[in-house]
């Protein structure tokens, strides 16, 4: 294999490439990155047996072939090399990179070792990239750990896309938040489609393609999943279990005992004021009404703190529900504006929605009040 490559291209693509291999693969080639050259184009490659990259880089390939190298020093010396084109010449035992005035010999490993990429399934549909990373990239914090996603709680530990006609809706829980978004959708066919992806896999992936529009396929079966852009595509897997029937758990606005309304970034500040003197995360602060007045309480058997704010409510009066500070505050975070909360009881979920946008809706679960 002989090309010549920009020495930018390639040290991006290997950086990128090389941060989603895995610490310590199950084979040792793993550690590597595949370059497949030919025609005007390098395809560089990685793959964890889950999740496999292609970035498809222009080059001028002047003998076509493949190698496999150690993704961490093909991602460092490229890295270190000067601006400009780079040659990179590779046979059966090494490769050498080299720029004017800098030259690399790296082992290569074995090729017939390396496993066959999954193939991606076709696109059906695009979305845009930026809307994508940040309700990707918000829904995954929702998202249960993947070590407790286990069992019949597999579907919580992954994000959910389903695309319907014109809107693609992005949606996470961990039985104790609930998120979704729905983003517009520019479909390739009528059918609809869903997708459930580990968190942290499609997070990562939305946020390498953020700045692209994004094609996604919806293959109507399980196993594998691709998002793609016009120069790079990350296949992976999707998560054999179902996703959580979460619809059911959206509490209805009009069955509510009452309302709030307040500035989220507001109320998100006062949350987090409260909860300073708690001694663990998942302490809760509690929410007093009070006419048009919120207090948010923190602290108990010591160290307390309490942080008032203005509120439009109606029929709260007295009425004191807890949570976990964490878990409201990250519910709060896409709102920009006046966030609206509907009440039913102290033990029973409440539904989040920003006052002038209706493409995000939360639901958090309460805690018991502490005495």
């Amino acid at each position: 294999m002989k090309l010549r490559i920009d020495q930018r291209q390639l040290a991006d693509a290997a950086r990128r490439a090389h941060r989603r291999l895995p610490g310590k693969p199950l084979q040792p080639v793993l550690t590597g990155l595949l370059l497949e050259a030919g025609g005007d184009t390098v395809t560089l490659s990685g793959f964890d047996l889950d999740t496999a990259t292609r970035a498809t880089l222009d080059a001028d390939t002047l003998e076509p072939g493949e190698a496999v190298i150690s993704g961490r020093l093909l991602a460092d010396v490229t890295a270190a090399l000067p601006a400009g084109p780079v040659d990179l010449i590779a046979d059966k035992r090494e490769a050498t990179i080299t720029a004017p005035g800098t030259s690399f010999t790296l082992p290569v490993m074995e090729r017939r070792d390396y496993p066959a990429l999954p193939v991606p399934p076709g696109a059906s549909g695009t979305v845009d990239g930026a809307l994508l990373a940040v309700a990707v990239g918000h829904a995954a914090q929702a998202a249960m750990p993947e070590k407790e996603a286990v069992g019949n709680m597999l579907g919580f530990g992954g994000v959910h896309l389903a695309a319907d006609g014109d809107q693609l809706v992005v949606s996470a829980s961990d039985r104790y938040r609930i998120v979704r978004h729905t983003l517009p959708w520019r479909p390739d066919g009528d059918e609809a489609g869903e997708l459930l992806i580990p968190a942290a896999d499609i997070a990562a992936t939305a946020k390498q393609m953020a700045s692209s529009e994004i094609r996604i396929s919806f293959t109507g079966s399980r196993g594998v999943a691709a998002l793609a852009t016009d120069q790079l595509t990350v296949t992976s897997r999707t998560i054999a279990g179902d996703f959580p029937d979460i619809d059911r758990f959206f509490p209805d606005p009009a069955a509510a005992a009452g309302w709030m309304r307040a500035d989220a970034d507001e109320l998100a500040e006062t949350v987090k004021r409260a909860a300073l003197v708690n001694e663990k995360p998942e302490q809760p602060v509690v929410l007093v009404f009070d006419r048009d007045e919120l207090t948010v309480r923190g602290g108990v058997d010591g160290s307390r703190g309490a942080s008032r704010i203005p509120a439009e409510t109606a029929d709260l009066d007295g009425f004191e529900i807890a949570y976990r500070p964490d878990f409201l505050g990250s519910l709060l975070t896409p709102i920009s504006g006046q966030v609206q909360m509907w009440f039913t009881t102290a033990s029973k979920p409440a539904l989040l929605v920003p006052v002038d946008d209706d493409t995000y809706r939360a639901v958090c679960m309460p805690v018991r009040i502490p005495s």
